[in-house]
């Protein structure tokens, strides 16, 4: 199979909105309330079943905070597939192929894909239903990418994040004692590498990222996703008992040792002299850098800092957060608890 995605041609700036408030596009097959005979197309597209084994009688509070953000991120997923998938159909600028195979090739690569994302939906929601638990409802989303090879990167930054956030589930779920929910996160894992692989692919990658993939922490996940909702469109965001932190933009480091540029809110209780930047790399412990602020104004913090690439070989996602303590940070999760901005993302490799 040949690829000729620099033949695109055009630019499109894509506004994805699921059915809330001032949406204007539903969800496709009946998200996230299929039909039976909708539920049973999802399943032929995705090329296999719910799992028909009930979940446990009984779920942990930290099983319940996990399942409510895999609701949530992944109806975010369905709707940027959605998306992408009709703009490519209708031939959007940007969205267009050369070449019919690759077009054909690719739209039904994301068909599966989306099918898939849509079951990951019904799975967690009929979990907390099965305990008695409402259901996460979608938001009103907008995704500013611009052509398809845009939105395959931005596609390829999230995926990242899941599978690190996902590692934090199954933990999560370990510690509450629910592992009956274990061995089908663990699956969900497989199924969001195979899928990472083909994003790189791509982008002219190698198909594996890292022998041991990044890990990260729901409040980063659930933080992150933020960016991408219209405020307001959330019917039940706030049944979601994770936090959202202010955002930390970065001017993202290349394959190279050298200090990265990072700007924040301000405010007076912040100690300009007790600043750091953690970054999380791999199953490495968080490294933590100095801050050295550049100036202070108008609400906003500029500093930079030491991006060590060489020292630790920081290729694959790496996750910043700005904090008012060094640490030392024995996990993602002691990073998030002492956050003041962040997560910023980026990749390398």
């Amino acid at each position: 199979m040949r690829f000729h995605f620099a033949a695109l041609l055009g630019v499109a700036h894509l506004v994805f909105a699921a059915p809330f408030h001032n949406c204007s596009r539903r969800l496709p097959d009946g998200m996230p309330n299929p039909s039976p005979s909708e539920l049973e197309q999802i399943e032929l597209n995705a090329h296999g079943t719910l799992p028909n084994t009930p979940p446990p009688k009984g779920i942990s509070a930290l099983g319940i905070t996990n399942l409510k953000l895999i609701a949530f991120n992944e109806l975010f997923e369905v709707a940027f597939f959605h998306q992408l998938i009709t703009n490519i159909t209708e031939g959007v600028m940007g969205y267009r192929f050369s070449d019919e195979d690759d077009y054909n090739f690719v739209l039904n690569g994301l068909k599966v894909i989306l099918a898939q994302e849509e079951l990951h939906v019904l799975d967690a929601n009929n979990a907390l239903a099965h305990v008695g638990i409402e259901p996460i409802e979608p938001c009103c989303y907008t995704f500013p990418v611009q052509d398809f090879d845009s939105a395959i990167l931005l596609a390829s930054t999230f995926t990242d994040v899941v599978l690190g956030t996902l590692q934090d589930v199954v933990e999560r779920f370990a510690m509450g004692g629910d592992f009956g929910l274990t061995r089908a996160i663990s699956s969900v894992l497989g199924q969001e590498g195979e899928q990472q692989g083909w994003f790189r692919i791509m982008q002219g990658k190698v198909p594996s990222e890292l022998p041991f993939l990044t890990t990260s922490d729901l409040n980063f996940a659930f933080t992150a996703i933020q960016s991408f909702i219209v405020p307001g469109t959330c019917p039940n965001i706030d049944t979601i008992p994770l936090k959202i932190f202010p955002p930390l933009n970065i001017e993202g480091p290349t394959a190279e040792t050298g200090n990265i540029k990072v700007s924040f809110g301000d405010s007076d209780e912040i100690d300009e002299d007790m600043l750091w930047i953690a970054y999380i790399n791999q199953q490495n412990l968080p490294l933590v850098e100095p801050l050295q602020v550049i100036w202070r104004a108008n609400g906003t913090i500029t500093a930079k800092a030491l991006f060590p690439y060489d020292a630790y070989l920081m290729n694959g996602l790496t996750i910043a957060a700005v904090t008012a303590t060094k640490g030392p940070f024995p996990d993602a999760y002691s990073v998030a608890n002492a956050t003041l901005a962040g997560p910023a993302l980026f990749i390398i490799n």
